[in-house]
């Protein structure tokens, strides 16, 4: 897989016991970890970016 330019790559350390809840949570959404990450990033910054 190639990211394109335009995108960037973070690495987030958390406690494994979090992850494993986030995974399901993902999965529960039909989703990838890193998707569902990605969207609560992108959202975040829509919101506290909204005037």
């Amino acid at each position: 897989m190639t990211i394109k330019e335009e995108k960037h790559r973070f690495v987030v350390i958390i406690e494994k016991k979090i992850f494993e809840q986030f995974k399901n949570l993902a999965q529960k959404e039909q989703r990838s970890a890193s998707n569902l990450a990605s969207k609560l990033i992108i959202d975040y910054v829509a919101q506290k970016t909204k005037k």
